[in-house]
């Protein structure tokens, strides 16, 4: 059992160390928001691996339905993604919040940084098709049975939720030292960032159609 446990934490960790956009705007949430709104964002992030999980648990059916349309959710995805980094990228620097400024998020911006936490996750087809593949291995191996699988997919979905919030808490803690013209670069490079994820993932798309 502690077998399965350092394993599944293992491979939490190795997902919350691949550079995506989800990870991008948590960090850049959490700077220029504070840490609840970055936490908020973590967790829709984790509702989106929850869905992504449970599609793959619940049979073939569901997956074939999922990579009948992979092209459209990637192309969905790579245009949600373009505009979010192009807001980024564009946002003046006049209408970032100075930094020592009390932050009070309203019930509908709650609701704003959970949904685009499941959608940014939601719409990055490569976050589906890893958590295909890992649930492929884990229910291919004679190693573990049907209870161990779900414990494994557990205890590997709680690090990577855990670690989020840890990175969403320190990512905060460090906002007092950026200061109004640095937060604005940093939306520039995470607007950047997530229109080449976008790009990438529409060259992904034609290279497989081709």
């Amino acid at each position: 059992m502690i077998q399965l446990l350092l394993g599944a934490i293992g491979a939490g960790l190795l997902m919350t160390i691949m550079t995506g956009p989800a990870f991008f705007s948590l960090i850049r949430t959490s700077i220029q928001k504070g840490f609840f709104a970055g936490a908020v964002f973590a967790i829709g992030v984790f509702s989106a691996d929850l869905i992504f999980v449970s599609i793959t648990l619940l049979g073939a059916k569901l997956l074939s339905v999922a990579q009948t349309y992979q092209n459209y959710i990637a192309i969905i995805g790579s245009v949600f993604l373009g505009i979010i980094g192009y807001r980024y990228f564009s946002k003046p620097a006049g209408l970032i919040e100075e930094k020592g400024k009390e932050i009070t998020l309203s019930k509908l911006k709650i609701f704003a940084y959970y949904f685009k936490g499941i959608f940014m996750n939601l719409l990055n087809p490569g976050m589906l098709f890893y958590w295909i593949g890992l649930v492929s291995y884990l229910s291919t191996s004679a190693t573990y049975s049907q209870d161990e699988i779900k414990i494994f997919l557990v205890t590997c979905m709680g690090t990577v939720l855990s670690t989020d919030i840890i990175k969403a808490y320190f990512a905060a803690k460090m906002r007092h030292l950026f200061n109004p013209k640095v937060i604005h670069l940093m939306n520039r490079i995470v607007g950047i960032a997530l229109m080449i994820f976008a790009f990438a993932i529409i060259a992904k798309l034609f290279l497989l159609v081709a």
